[in-house]
């Protein structure tokens, strides 16, 4: 086969894959983030403001549930017909999410609506590796990556534009027709015969104790030294339930046959290991994205609309990143030098933006945490060619959903520590700046110009010393991913 040939059957896979899994992967990403500039507005209409969080969080956690079960699904009834039913529940969540009265109702809705994203992010991955040669895996991946980076970081900037000029409802709303097109496009790839026949047996108990356990993993994050004080024994109680779950999760799915959690493939280092590094590299993104607009609003006074827009820098800078990674690794056959690079140069940016954040200017930290997104953009293809090429055809659905699986647990694990950073440093260290911070969820940054520029001040001052220990935090993640990253094994091709 002469060159142009290949590059005609690259360019045909292209066309006819492409467009049907990127709008679904792109819906999936963008509603993991698109209410970070829409939460104040939430807070002010339905109340609740000490649980608002949780619209995001309800929907990160069945993501992550969701993940698994539906690589499992896919190997079992086909990726393309699991594909299009994850499409009709997010769709069908999206709907009730728009119409929710109540806050308790909203998480309830987005929980659903989780449960059909977390099954889009895995089976668009899945559907590349079924149809696509490995070489050729990472340009498609990097594709895939740059989709995946637009949709997460310009969320919070589609849901900012929506809240303030239309209503935060169509936020939600306006996945119905995304919906609609996506399932028009998914149409279009050719159906693969699952590998995996006979009769499906589900893991009922293996789901039951992921499930419980991961909601208690979360609830212990998000709560430590906040809802739940560090000296308390309910604290502890409910870590070593936890503890235990996961315990009795991983005794149990060795037993069965058919396990939710893949746990004989999470024993090989060359599945393991890209998964850690995705779990640094998901909770790097999302705590970044989802705090970042809280920051710009309270720290510098910017409204909604503009720190949603300032969040362009790690956007563009992301998709370039991944593009060219891909690129790099399709041409190459390079694999693990990428996210080596990428997250020890997203460390040295983050260390540099937490010691400049109390007087740096805001193009400073813009530019910081554009060179953050193009770091992290190094990370994603690669971590992707190495765990499907490792996991060969038949379990590719199992572990891509394992991957899966570690991005969202990894960004709602980034999300809950960098949340109870914030108001465990801000409540202990000021507690008026803390109801301060409350009254701003709940009304706006336009609550700020009813202070006083010495209490402005006072709050800038505070949000920028509770930032740089966000900052460092998110760098010490950022550097133990880069140090597993240089243990993973080199995939062959």
């Amino acid at each position: 086969m002469t060159a142009e040939d290949d590059r005609k059957r690259v360019r045909a896979a292209f066309r006819q894959i492409f467009p049907g899994v990127m709008v679904a992967m792109f819906l999936a990403a963008a509603d993991q983030t698109i209410l970070a500039s829409a939460l104040p507005t939430i807070a002010s209409h339905l109340g609740g403001f000490e649980y608002v969080s949780w619209v995001v969080v309800a929907y990160l956690l069945a993501a992550t549930i969701a993940a698994p079960l539906y690589g499992h699904l896919g190997d079992r009834f086909g990726r393309k017909r699991m594909l299009m039913v994850a499409l009709g529940v997010f769709t069908l969540a999206s709907a009730l999410c728009a119409a929710a009265p109540t806050l308790p109702t909203l998480i309830a809705a987005r929980a659903l609506q989780g449960l059909g994203g977390g099954g889009l992010m895995t089976l668009a991955q899945a559907i590349i590796g079924e149809h696509v040669p490995p070489r050729d895996r990472g340009r498609f991946q990097g594709y895939f990556a740059a989709v995946f980076a637009l949709a997460s970081t310009s969320g919070p900037i589609l849901g900012a534009y929506l809240t303030e000029h239309i209503s935060w409802r169509s936020v939600f709303a306006i996945n119905l027709p995304l919906g609609l097109v996506a399932a028009y496009l998914a149409r279009r790839i050719a159906n693969v015969p699952a590998l995996r026949q006979g009769a499906y047996r589900p893991d009922v108990v293996g789901t039951l104790l992921f499930c419980l356990s991961t909601l208690g993993l979360l609830v212990t994050l998000s709560s430590a030294g906040h809802g739940l004080p560090f000296d308390s024994w309910m604290l502890y109680a409910l870590i070593a339930l936890v503890s235990a779950g996961y315990g009795a999760l991983y005794r149990w799915e060795r037993r069965i046959e058919h396990p939710i959690i893949p746990v004989k493939l999470l024993r090989r280092p060359d599945i393991l290991r890209p998964d850690i590094v995705v779990i640094c590299f998901a909770a790097t993104l999302f705590s970044t994205v989802l705090y970042l607009p809280l920051y710009f609003q309270v720290g510098r006074g910017l409204g909604i609309g503009a720190s949603g827009t300032l969040l362009l820098p790690i956007t563009l800078s992301m998709v370039t990143g991944a593009t060219v990674t891909g690129r790099l690794v399709s041409r190459t056959g390079r694999v693990t030098i990428f996210p080596i690079a990428g997250l020890s140069l997203a460390t040295a940016s983050l260390i540099v933006t937490g010691a400049t954040l109390s007087f740096a200017s805001t193009p400073w930290v813009l530019a910081l945490t554009g060179l953050t997104g193009i770091a992290l953009g190094m990370v994603m293809p690669p971590m992707q060619v190495a765990v499907q090429q490792a996991a060969g055809r038949e379990a590719l659905g199992a572990a891509i959903g394992a991957m899966s699986l570690s991005r969202s647990v990894g960004g709602a694990i980034g999300v809950a520590i960098t949340g109870a950073i914030i108001f465990v440093s801000i409540g202990h260290a000021d507690p008026a700046m803390y109801k301060v911070l409350e009254h701003v969820m709940g009304a706006g940054p336009e609550y700020l110009g009813q202070l006083s520029a010495a209490e402005r001040a006072a709050i800038g001052s505070q949000l920028d010393q509770t930032f740089r220990i966000v900052f460092f935090g998110i760098a010490v993640i950022t550097g133990i991913g880069a140090m597993v990253a240089a243990t993973v094994p080199k995939p062959t091709f």
